[in-house]
Formats: C-alpha cells, structure tokens, sequence
C-alpha cells in the first residue's frame, strides 16, 4: 500500500456561510462524511494535511483577516498536522505541497473538502500530472450552485466527478475507503 496523505481543502467559514445564506449545495451529507474521514486517518495516525485558501487582496472574504477565511470548527489542524495556504486554485501551484509529499515518501492522496467544481478539481487535477495517485471521496467534497443556481450543485458535481474519474483519479464514497482502510 502506498504512503497517503488526506487532504483536506479550503474547509474555511465560506463554506458554512454559504450553507446557511441558503446556496444549494450537494451533497447534503459531505461536510459529515468528512469530518468521518478526519477521524479515521487520525486514529489510524495517517497523514492529515490541510489547504486554506487566503486571498492576497485586503477586504476579501478570503483574506487571512477575514472570519470567512477562517477554519470550520472540527477542521482545524490538529498538533503536527501540516497548514499549506494557497492563493490559486490548486494547492500545488502556490504552495510547496509536492515538495512536502516527495519529502514525506507520500505517493497517494485522499482528498476531501470545497469547493469540487474548482479547488477540488485543479489540486485532484495537479496531483495526477506531478505523478501523484489521487483518490477523491465523491460524498465528502463539496459542490454548490453557480449564481443564479444554473447549473445545480448536483450536476456541477456529477460532471467534475466523472471528469476526474475518467483521467486523473480514482472516485470513491466513504463507506468504501472505509472498507478500505479496515482491510490494511
């Protein structure tokens, strides 16, 4: 079995915020699973890395002074688990996360987290092209309804998904990495 590492994407206030402003996101049950996942790889005392997204631009809803920015309670980072801040959409290309990994011998990543359509997808996206073997859970990353809720979350997510699994990841549930990790 290869070295993975779990990450977990821009769990930040924004996403919350959203939820309760009312955008339809899918699905219902991720941010659950996720926090399922968090605690499957930190009793098995798997890797947990976590990517936050700061905007660089002061009075953005994602500038590190903003409470949006901030970690959802349950996804902050634990004693020893590493924080990679990002300022693009893949959290390969502004930080030294595959520097981190190749360091680590950690060849494998498990990826939860928001937003799927665009962090989700270029990080899962950048993985697969530095050689990396990406597995997304499909009911633990996040998708919402662009504005004006055309296209829906369900199908932004069904879509990002498909395209993901036909090239550069695997696509799982939770209930089936946790199948897999309860065989090791």
């Amino acid at each position: 079995m290869m070295a993975t590492a779990l990450l977990v994407i821009d769990m930040q206030n924004f996403v919350t915020d959203r939820i309760n402003r009312g955008v339809e996101m899918f699905p219902h049950n991720a941010i659950d699973n996720m926090r399922a996942i968090l605690e499957i790889f930190r009793k098995n005392i798997s890797p947990v890395i976590h990517i936050r997204h700061h905007s660089t631009e002061e009075g953005s809803l994602l500038h590190h002074s903003s409470p949006l920015a901030q970690p959802v309670k349950e996804f902050e980072e634990k004693y020893g688990e590493p924080v990679f801040v990002k300022n693009t959409s893949s959290a390969f290309s502004s930080t030294g996360l595959l520097t981190y990994l190749k360091d680590h011998q950690l060849s494998a990543c498990v990826v939860i987290g928001a937003v799927a359509g665009f962090c989700v997808t270029s990080t899962v996206r950048a993985g697969a092209d530095a050689g990396l073997n990406m597995t997304v859970i499909q009911d633990a990353v996040i998708s919402f309804a662009l504005k004006g809720d055309e296209p829906g979350a369900k199908l932004i997510l069904d879509v990002t998904l498909a395209l993901l699994a036909a090239d550069f990841a695997t696509v799982i549930t939770t209930k089936e990495l946790s199948e897999q990790l309860s065989r090791k």
